[in-house]
């Protein structure tokens, strides 16, 4: 099973909607959040930079468009627990983000690590 949290507005680029972390972080640069909500966000931001893996399709900036699922696993619980700041933010902003899962894998597979696959959507070639 894969899990992935994301907003209800879409990238551009990838045609996908965008991921929790895009869209607290679209809050963050908007200068919407409190200071105090501000300092949340850095800091959770900050443990999954020290506890999540990148995956290398970033280091280009996506240019195979994919987006990252949550893989369901022993590891997975214990990043759905540190999105809480994230998922408590935007509810308090009133931004509405979706949990989706899926039961088989949600596109084609270009990375995977222990905590996450990077897919691209099957739709996003044709």
């Amino acid at each position: 099973m894969y899990i992935r949290f994301h907003g209800n507005y879409s990238s551009p680029k990838t045609k996908q909607p965008y991921g929790i972390f895009v869209v607290i972080y679209h809050l963050f640069r908007s200068d919407k959040l409190t200071e105090s909500d501000s300092k949340l966000y850095l800091d959770t931001k900050e443990w999954f930079e020290q506890n999540l893996p990148n995956p290398p399709f970033y280091d280009d900036n996506n240019s195979v468009n994919a987006v990252t699922w949550f893989k369901d696993g022993n590891k997975t619980p214990e990043m759905i627990i540190h999105l809480e700041p994230f998922i408590n933010i935007a509810k308090k902003y009133n931004v509405k983000l979706i949990k989706s899962i899926s039961k088989e894998l949600p596109g084609i597979l270009i990375y995977e690590d222990e905590y996450q696959v990077g897919i691209v959507p099957r739709c996003a070639n044709g």
